[in-house]
């Protein structure tokens, strides 16, 4: 019997979706909801920048790409990143952890890099609590 491939369910979606690019994420994410499939959450922590762990004084090292991508948003990502870092203090959480969680409240799946145990171990700090509503919008 031949497979109807025109009729193939979308189960998922992977884009780009963290605090730093919810406005086209959401977008996305309202798409995936009204066909039923579960957007996946590529670069939760949009590429280390929201770690916080990055200032204009202490960028990625030289040669690495994301150095030059940094210096460039770092300026105008001021204000978002102070907010994480006052959300991270008040909840006891890292600002990863946090970025994260606020993908999770957003009902997708967030895929996060981690190179080493630490931050795989820092990651999974994400679960088993949520932000307040007030805090995911």
């Amino acid at each position: 019997m031949k497979e109807d491939r025109n009729n193939a369910p979308l189960a998922t979606a992977q884009v780009q979706y963290s605090l730093m690019t919810y406005g086209v994420g959401k977008e996305m994410n309202d798409v995936c909801e009204d066909v039923n499939c579960r957007l996946i959450s590529y670069s939760p922590l949009c590429l280390g920048l929201l770690t916080c762990k990055y200032d204009l004084d202490n960028l990625p090292k030289q040669g690495n790409p994301r150095r030059q991508l940094f210096r460039e948003l770092l300026p105008g990502a001021q204000p978002l990143l102070s907010t994480l870092k006052a959300m991270s203090t008040e909840l006891d959480k890292s600002p990863s952890q946090v970025a994260i969680n606020w993908c999770l409240c957003k009902d997708t799946v967030p895929i996060p890099g981690a190179r080493t145990l630490k931050q795989a171990e820092e990651n999974l700090g994400a679960v088993g609590w949520r932000l307040s509503d007030d805090m995911v919008e």
